[in-house]
C-alpha cells in the first residue's frame, strides 16, 4: 500500500487471518529493511498461532510461508516486494485453493487459463504466473509437491525491442527543459556513467577516483566491480554538483537520496509538463519525442558518450554497460556519424602522441 508520504506492508498468517506484521516507511529501502528487522517476530507469531485446517493444505498457507522464507533469500529489496505483491493478488484468486489440486493433469489448463483472464496487461498476467511458478517449485523442493504444472509455459508479453533505443541531444534537451535541476543532475551522470537506476541511487563519493568511478553492482548483488573513465565533461559534472550531509553522489533537491518512487515521479513530471507545452503550442493530439522513453534507456546514451568523449572500443563499453559488443556495435552504428568517429580517432592519435613525447623527455633527461 503506497501513499504519496508513506510505504507500509502487512501479513497476515492465512487469509482471513490474524495479522502477524505491520511496518510503515518513509521509501521503499526503509520499508524493505524494517520488514527484514521485523520477519522473525512474524515468523514466531504464525508459528505459534499454528493453524490447522485439518488435512488440508492451501495455496494461502503456501504462500505464507513462502514468504517468511523469502526474507532470507537472496535479491534485491525492490525484487522481493514486487514478489510480494504479486503473491497477494495470486491469493485474492486462488488462496482457497487446495495445493493437492496442483498435481492434477487439469492443473495446468486450470492456471493458464486464469492468467490469460488478464491477457489485456499481458506483462503482469506473465508475472503473477511466473511467481505461482516459484511458489510451486519452491514446494517441490521441499516434497510437498512432486511437479511444477506451470513449468516451461509460454508468456503473452512480448517485451519491445529496446537494445538500440537511447536518449538524443533532441530528447535531452526537452527534458533539461521541463525536469527540476536535481533530477537533470542525476541525468547527467546517467548519460556518462551507464549507470542503472538502482546504481545511480546508491552511489557513493567514496566511489569516486580521480581518474575513475570504481563501483560494486547491484544487479551482481555487489559481487561485479565496475570501473568507470571520468571523461572530462562527467569531471565537470561531478565538480559542480552539491553537497549535502550525505554519503551519496546524487540527491534530491531536499538534500536526500533519491527513492526509485522520486526519480520515477521526477521523470513521469517533466513527460506531463513537456506534452502540456506541446498540446497548447500544437493541439490535443500533439505528442513529444520523449514520452516513450525511460531512465534505463539512458545507458545507451552512455554508450555514445564513451565513444565520443572516451575514445573507448565497443568491447571496453560493453564490459563497463555489462553488454554484448554487437549491442554497442549496433548504437555506434545508429547514432554515431563518420565524423565524431573520425574526431575521437584524431582526438586519440594527439592523446598518444602527447604521452610518447613526454616518454622521450622523460629518458632524454634520465
Amino acid at each position: 500500500m503506497h501513499s504519496k508520504t508513506s510505504v507500509s506492508e502487512y501479513w497476515y498468517a492465512w487469509r482471513g487471518g490474524p495479522r502477524i506484521l505491520r511496518v510503515k516507511a518513509r521509501s521503499d529501502d526503509e520499508l524493505a529493511r524494517l520488514v527484514a528487522k521485523a520477519a522473525p517476530d512474524a515468523i514466531l507469531a504464525f508459528k505459534d498461532l499454528s493453524y490447522s485446517g485439518g488435512d488440508t493444505v492451501t495455496l494461502d498457507d503456501l504462500i505464507t510461508r513462502y514468504l517468511i522464507a523469502l526474507q532470507a533469500m537472496a535479491g534485491a529489496p525492490r525484487t522481493k516486494q514486487d514478489m510480494r505483491g504479486y503473491l497477494e493478488k495470486i491469493r485474492e484468486d486462488l488462496g482457497a485453493l487446495d495445493i493437492r489440486a496442483l498435481e492434477s493433469k487439469q492443473a495446468r489448463l486450470f492456471l493458464i487459463k486464469w492468467r490469460d483472464r488478464r491477457s489485456a496487461t499481458p506483462k503482469t498476467a506473465d508475472q503473477l504466473l511466473g511467481a505461482l511458478s516459484k511458489v510451486i517449485l519452491w514446494a517441490v523442493d521441499r516434497g510437498e509437491l512432486s511437479s511444477n504444472p506451470i513449468a516451461d509455459v509460454r508468456g503473452l508479453y512480448t517485451p519491445p525491442d529496446r537494445s538500440a533505443l537511447i536518449w538524443e541531444a533532441q530528447h535531452l534537451e526537452i527534458l533539461f527543459k521541463y525536469a527540476n535541476p536535481a533530477f537533470v543532475s542525476l541525468v547527467q551522470v546517467a548519460i556518462h556513467t551507464g549507470l542503472r537506476l538502482g546504481d545511480l541511487r546508491r552511489l557513493n563519493w567514496s566511489a569516486v577516483g580521480r581518474d575513475a568511478i570504481v563501483f560494486q553492482t547491484g544487479k551482481s548483488n555487489r559481487k561485479r566491480t565496475v570501473v568507470i573513465p571520468i571523461t572530462d565533461p562527467l569531471r565537470a559534472i561531478l565538480d559542480a554538483l552539491p553537497r549535502y550531509d550525505s554519503v551519496t553522489v546524487l540527491n534530491s533537491a531536499r538534500g536526500r537520496p533519491w527513492s526509485e518512487g522520486g526519480v520515477e515521479g521526477a521523470i513521469q513530471a517533466a513527460k506531463r509538463k513537456a506534452l502540456a507545452a506541446a498540446q497548447a503550442e500544437r493541439g490535443p493530439d500533439a505528442v513529444t519525442r520523449i514520452q516513450h522513453l525511460r531512465i534505463h534507456d539512458m545507458r545507451g546514451t552512455a554508450a555514445t558518450n564513451f565513444m565520443v568523449h572516451g575514445g573507448l572500443e565497443d568491447e571496453d563499453i560493453a564490459t563497463i554497460l555489462g553488454w554484448k559488443p554487437d549491442a554497442v556495435g549496433e548504437i555506434r552504428r545508429r547514432y554515431i556519424s563518420g565524423q565524431a568517429i573520425g574526431l575521437a580517432i584524431v582526438r586519440r592519435m594527439r592523446e598518444n602522441r602527447a604521452r610518447a613525447e613526454i616518454v622521450k623527455a622523460a629518458v632524454k633527461t634520465a
